[in-house]
């Protein structure tokens, strides 16, 4: 054990079955008591095993029986019906104890040279959030948590007395690596409560540093009172989703202390970071790497990565019904992200976009992303989203989502002519529509087949 557990919460834990290097899934929204929770389980040498509360019941079950997790602990405040082959367990049932304690003693007692003595142990199973593919179960060490947390560390400096505000969901790398980031550095973390908006717990609670998803970022810098909140802070850290040009031109316009970087649920969360007092040119590319990772750029442009914060593997079934770790590395140990990119002379990532998204039009390869980038830089834009519509009998169109305070005073013509003087034309989307109210965004990032589906009803209804 990382410190000694309390000993009713202890008692409870027995009772409930939960044991060494059991999986112990956790269905519930960011809460202070969720992060307890998370490090108590770590500490009882189990397997922790997150699950977001927005998937539709029967895709938890279904996640869970493929990697044969059979207990879940439940807050009774999401949705959630039994299943036969996994035992519920209330979070309630543990929350006396968990209110009994404080967060900032438990980060403080927890005994982090202990990581050292058991680097390999297993750790989590965290499900990937990608952008076409199901989720896959990627099994991480304590090791590959903790060189995570000290690399992240060593560039951006988080130690006692700092305060790191968790606003993207402890399910996703993200959220989850931030509690490591706190036990490396003794320092504290705190939760936006379910009942505040983003801003508002900006405006309440003692912050330093800040990790954001780029339309996050452009949220709260529209708001005066909260950039004079932001310029206050030590770091703000953009991840999850490439950030539109323009709003890190006007981040860097009111000298907030953002970092721009890069990583994988694989990698368990960052890669590459820029560093402090960056240049605005350095701030629009990816960063450099990190301490305890390696990078290079394939021939074909592929950015494959490893290191001490690799992942273990991926969690799988046989033919017969057996789990298997799946390790996709090359003869060399190198994993391939299924990025494409390019480093420059000093060494800092430009991300063209993903290798598995890029799509052929009239004999042309095209990355989304890049069509993507350069849409969000138009003033009247705020979000941008590029796919290819195949119709029966017809070429492939590509088609570009737009979202918009100001969606019916866009004037297409003029959008197309500013894309002209920055891409090729064969690049420049035919058709244009509105961000559609059920495609809006429930993770950090954005499910593309469900937008090829509404854009293939929107053009063939017309």
């Amino acid at each position: 054990m990382y410190f000694k557990i309390d000993s009713i919460l202890k008692e409870k834990f027995n009772k409930a079955g939960i044991k060494s290097n059991e999986k112990i899934a956790i269905l519930g929204n960011n809460s202070e008591d969720y992060i307890k929770l998370l490090i108590q389980i770590l500490n009882s040498d189990a397997i922790i095993v997150p699950v977001s509360p927005l998937l539709p019941v029967s895709k938890v079950h279904n996640a869970l029986n493929n990697i044969g997790c059979s207990k879940i602990i439940v807050d009774e405040q999401v949705s959630y019906e039994d299943d036969s082959e996994i035992n519920s367990i209330p979070l309630g049932y543990f929350l006396e104890e968990l209110k009994s304690m404080d967060l900032r003693k438990l980060i403080s007692i927890f005994n982090i040279y202990k990581i050292s003595e058991t680097p390999d142990k297993n750790a989590s199973i965290i499900f990937t959030s990608g952008s076409t593919n199901l989720p896959k179960a990627v099994l991480h060490t304590i090791g590959n948590h903790w060189f995570n947390a000290r690399g992240s560390n060593d560039n951006i400096e988080f130690n006692n007395g700092d305060c790191w505000l968790i606003s993207l969901p402890l399910n996703h790398v993200s959220g989850f690596s931030t509690i490591f980031k706190a036990l490396a550095g003794k320092a504290d973390i705190c939760v936006r409560p379910g009942n505040l908006t983003l801003t508002e717990t900006m405006g309440k609670k003692r912050i330093t540093h800040l990790s954001l998803i780029p339309s996050q970022l452009s949220e709260l810098i529209s708001n005066p009172d909260m950039v004079k909140i932001l310029k206050k802070l030590k770091a703000i850290l953009i991840g999850g989703a490439s950030a539109p040009l323009k709003l890190i031109e006007e981040a860097a316009s009111f000298k907030l202390p953002v970092y721009n970087s890069y990583g994988s649920t694989e990698m368990a969360s960052q890669i590459t970071c820029t560093i402090k007092n960056d240049t605005l040119a350095h701030l629009k590319t990816s960063g450099r790497i990190l301490k305890y990772r390696e990078i290079k750029i394939s021939e074909n442009g592929e950015i494959s990565v490893k290191g001490r914060t690799l992942f273990k593997g991926y969690i799988e079934k046989d033919n017969s019904g057996n789990e298997i770790i799946m390790q996709p590395l090359d003869e060399d140990g190198w994993f391939n992200t299924g990025d494409c990119g390019f480093l420059d002379e000093e060494g800092y990532l430009h991300v063209s976009g993903r290798k598995d998204l890029m799509f052929v039009y009239k004999g042309e390869n095209i990355f989304p992303e890049e069509i993507e980038s350069v849409l969000k830089e138009i003033k009247e834009v705020d979000d941008a989203l590029v796919v290819l519509v195949t119709q029966s009998g017809e070429e492939q169109t590509p088609v570009a989502f737009l979202k918009s305070k100001n969606y019916l005073k866009l004037d297409f013509e003029s959008i197309k002519k500013s894309l002209s003087a920055r891409i090729e034309p064969f690049k420049i989307p035919k058709i244009f529509l509105k961000w559609p109210k059920q495609a809006e965004e429930r993770s950090l990032k954005p499910d593309r087949e469900s937008f090829k589906r509404i854009a293939l009803r929107e053009i063939n209804s017309r």
